[in-house]
């Protein structure tokens, strides 16, 4: 085999390897968004899982009130889409980040991808802001705005504005921060394998590298 074809080789499996690195990257990525965050907003298969329902009705209870329940639904529904929509922005920051980092790397024979904790320092703050965002405006929106919706035509004034501030009680504060703590804790465990899966690649591509009679011309 002449130095050329053999140079050619290596420059192949170095394109190989780096394209297996963003394969890894996005198939991560979209694990984490389309299944793992996305199932946090999911409408439950039980009226009894669903949390947002639950608490509407017992604060309807607690008021002796009926909701009405197709609204009801309806704005959940509208709520749950709503926060959904933040998700392809959160694919693109994590993916356009890393893939980025990925293709600034020179690689040789010895030098290798890596990806640390700290690469994803920046991503994590966007994602919790975009996120902390995404559930107040998608709140104010799709069931603030359109709550009267769900009350009975004579409902008095006072038990409206006390059932309202309940409601907005909870969202804000009850519900939002165990969805917060879960939307971080997919994202670490997320990062995690991310990590040991391009160490992994890593070590396989040096594996070959150093071994193979193709790349070596043994």
């Amino acid at each position: 085999m002449d130095d050329n074809t053999l140079i050619q080789f290596r420059k192949q499996h170095i394109q190989n390897y780096r394209k297996s690195i963003i394969d890894i990257i996005q198939n991560n990525t979209t694990v984490l968004v389309d299944e793992d965050i996305t199932s946090l907003f999911k409408t439950p298969p039980l009226d009894s899982m669903d949390l947002l329902k639950v608490k509407f009705l017992k604060i309807a209870k607690k008021n002796k009130l009926v909701f009405r329940t197709d609204s009801l639904n309806q704005l959940l529904e509208s709520y749950r889409k709503n926060v959904l929509k933040c998700c392809s922005r959160l694919k693109k920051i994590r993916i356009d980040l890393l893939c980025h980092k990925v293709n600034e790397i020179d690689l040789d024979d010895s030098n290798i991808i890596q990806i640390y904790k700290k690469d994803f320092t920046s991503i994590h703050r966007d994602f919790k802001k975009i996120m902390k965002e995404q559930l107040q405006d998608s709140f104010e929106l799709c069931i603030l705005k359109n709550i009267d919706l769900i009350f009975p035509v004579d409902v008095d004034d006072s038990i409206r504005n006390e059932i309202i501030l309940d409601i907005t009680k909870y969202v804000i504060n009850s519900y939002k921060n165990p969805i917060l703590d879960s939307f971080d804790i997919m994202i670490l465990v997320k990062d995690t394998t991310l990590v040991n899966s391009v160490k992994e690649q890593s070590e396989h591509y040096l594996f070959t590298l150093k071994n193979s009679r193709l790349l070596n011309d043994i």
